[in-house]
């Protein structure tokens, strides 16, 4: 659910190619880019969030094999325009930009993976088109459930503690938890949105929270004086995370709940740590069981960031294992 499976770190503008973007709907114009083999099977990679963005490391997964990787970044987010723009955002939109580039390129079928955020998205496009799947490979699967957000930010006020709480304000802090506890009758979202303190110290929280085990392992505590700046791509990225956590992660779009009905023989793996704090490996171990025939890693004390030491070989080793099976059954 964190914005990108390593928070605070933002997308490096030399890291992806240039990529194009898709021609405006809705006001929103949906960047995206490809590399490796252009005549290899296609796997489109959706990143986490919401608020996140695409990054170099998931396509290094797949270096030296005959795939075409794709990645685009989500409305609001990483370089599509204009960055954190919230109206005409929601689950199904994102479902359509995506089923609109892979239309745009030819494509008759493609591959998804999705982390995190990334894999809702992911598993609601699989709902709606899964003829059009060769494979499906989750990372730390969030599902957008009330139970798994309020795990998430169970650790807030802790991590605030006095200084944190009295830097931030107790209305801030409030609001805060409220987002997470579904509680929206408590929230001024607008506010919230715009307020750089909520968007500095959610930053920070939502990194620690990311290493394994999470603040309950760390101890970690709201330090003023060390959070992030305030950037102009810290403030889209909280603004749409926001705007989806009122939302309830998209509980209302079309086709975005419940495990998709793949068609028999489809490749599905999913890859999650054991002390993930951000996204509960419960989800993932369920998930893994209810997909048929999915391949399942969960890695001992491993956290959320796709950097995470234990995390990132299994990772790698579990998506080439995946994109061979993609490509033996297409």
């Amino acid at each position: 659910m964190s914005s990108n499976g390593d928070p605070g770190q933002t997308l490096a503008p030399a890291a992806l190619p240039a990529g194009d973007w898709l021609a405006p709907v809705d006001g929103h114009r949906v960047w995206w880019c490809e590399g490796g083999d252009p005549a290899g099977l296609p796997v489109l990679i959706v990143h986490g969030g919401p608020g996140g963005a695409s990054r170099l490391e998931p396509t290094r997964w797949f270096d030296g094999l005959p795939l075409r990787w794709i990645a685009i970044d989500q409305r609001g987010c990483g370089r599509s325009e204009p960055p954190g723009r919230t109206d005409g955002n929601d689950l199904g939109a994102l479902l359509d930009d995506m089923e609109r580039l892979r239309r745009h390129l030819g494509l008759r079928r493609w591959a998804v993976a999705g982390g995190s955020w990334g894999a809702r998205v992911a598993l609601a496009y699989a709902a709606r088109w899964p003829e059009v799947l060769h494979g499906l490979l989750l990372r730390s699967p969030f599902l957008g459930t009330a139970a798994e957000t309020r795990r998430y930010i169970a650790p807030w006020r802790p991590w605030l503690g006095a200084e944190g709480q009295a830097w931030l304000g107790e209305p801030a802090a409030t609001a805060v938890a409220a987002l997470y506890q579904a509680e929206p009758g408590l929230l001024h979202i607008g506010a919230m949105q715009a307020d750089e303190r909520i968007a500095r110290a959610w930053s920070a929280f939502d990194d620690a929270q990311s290493a394994p085990g999470g603040v309950a392992a760390s101890g970690a505590r709201c330090d003023p004086a060390a959070l992030p700046a305030a950037t102009p791509q810290l403030m889209a990225s909280w603004r749409v995370h926001a705007h989806y956590a009122a939302a309830s992660w998209g509980a209302a779009a079309a086709g975005a709940a419940g495990v998709p009905a793949l068609n028999s023989g489809v490749p599905v793996s999913v890859v999650w740590g054991a002390a993930d704090a951000t996204c509960d490996p419960a989800v993932a171990r369920a998930l893994a069981a209810a997909l048929p025939g999915a391949l399942s890693n969960e890695v001992p004390e491993a956290g959320h960031r796709m950097s995470d030491p234990r995390l990132a070989p299994a990772l790698r080793a579990a998506a080439r294992d995946w994109a061979l099976r993609c490509r033996g059954s297409g």
